[in-house]
């Protein structure tokens, strides 16, 4: 029920859709979860671009603190901006210093991205000052980078949108992933947890899959109109069940009345 109102929110938020028809099959949808790999090494020799446009080495702002990891790109219409809104929410509400205890990183993955736009976009929505860093980057670059983060990306040539997972990783002051945050259905705590944990090196489990994706065409319509109405149906019908449920429950659990004397 949780996960089924997380994703009806992410669709309602969804802009509108250009009208052609999308270029993924649902049978792919799937293959746009996060692959996991906890443990596994970041390439921090990899060259990308920081908001200025000047070259930056992705190991230098590994420098003794836990990294948050987040792809997106600027022109997203769906997912993107909601997720850097929760994760910035999130750390602001942390009794941490971005800089100081952790560092946020935000890779924007789509090559033909301007520096600047891209740094426009993640301030619009909290990656802003001191240790929050926007990167952008050629196509190799950054399919290297996301390939050894477990982060599956494609671009729609019909739409020119990106399908991608919703979610993000942390990573140990030496680059290795020590654990992915899924969807929205986490918690500041969570995320304090898990950067604490990458601080002390420590790697985590794989996390349980979430397929939420950055991605909300209906693939048959080129609409987003019909994926929103049957979840609406299935989330109405779960809700007016739980209420029904909780009704019975009240009626089977009432006292008897006292006989009238």
């Amino acid at each position: 029920m949780t996960r089924l109102a997380l994703m009806l929110t992410a669709l309602v938020l969804a802009a509108p859709a250009a009208a052609a028809p999308s270029g993924i099959r649902a049978a792919d949808f799937a293959s746009f979860a996060f692959d996991q790999h906890p443990g596994a090494q970041l390439p921090l020799d990899v060259k990308l671009h920081g908001a200025d446009g000047r070259p930056v080495r992705l190991g230098s702002l590994f420098d003794g603190k836990p990294v948050l990891l987040d792809f997106e790109y600027d022109r997203c219409t769906t997912l993107c901006g909601v997720m850097l809104d929760q994760i910035t929410t999130a750390l602001r509400s942390l009794p941490l210093e971005a800089g100081g205890d952790y560092r946020l990183v935000a890779i924007d993955i789509d090559p033909a991205t301007i520096p600047q736009h891209a740094a426009d976009f993640a301030e619009a929505h909290g990656v802003t000052g001191a240790g929050m860093n926007v990167l952008t980057g050629d196509e190799a670059s950054i399919r290297r980078l996301a390939e050894a983060a477990g982060f599956p990306y494609r671009r729609d040539a019909a739409t020119g949108q990106y399908a991608h997972p919703a979610g993000f990783l942390i990573a140990t002051p030496s680059g290795a992933v020590s654990r992915y945050l899924l969807g929205f259905d986490w918690r500041p705590f969570d995320l304090r947890l898990a950067l604490t944990e990458a601080g002390q090196a420590t790697i985590a489990a794989p996390a349980q899959a979430v397929l939420l994706f950055c991605y909300c065409y209906d693939p048959q319509t080129g609409r987003y109109d019909l994926a929103i109405g049957r979840l609406l149906d299935i989330v109405g019908a779960a809700t007016l069940l739980a209420v029904a449920g909780l009704m019975g429950l009240a009626i089977r659990r009432r006292p008897p009345r006292s006989p009238v004397s």
